[in-house]
């Protein structure tokens, strides 16, 4: 399995491949339908705090679905 790591702002993230569970954070993960011009209709994964605050460019995770079933299968 495939796992990668980043430091930013002092902590430790990461990226696991495959489905998402949970966020760095310690919250869990919801799925949502993009709304935006250039991704429409399109499914993703989010952290449940940064989807409730409306955090962009963060550190929470954000995974389209597409990408996430394709690592689960490889």
């Amino acid at each position: 399995m495939y796992v990668s790591s980043s430091r930013t702002g002092g902590r430790t993230r990461v990226r696991t491949p495959g489905i998402p569970s949970k966020c760095w954070c310690g919250v869990g993960i919801i799925e949502l339908v993009s709304k935006s011009t250039p991704n429409p209709y399109s499914r993703y994964y989010q952290c449940l705090y940064a989807a409730q605050r409306k955090v962009i460019n963060d550190n929470h995770v954000f995974k389209w679905v597409d990408e996430a079933f394709t690592e689960e299968i490889q």
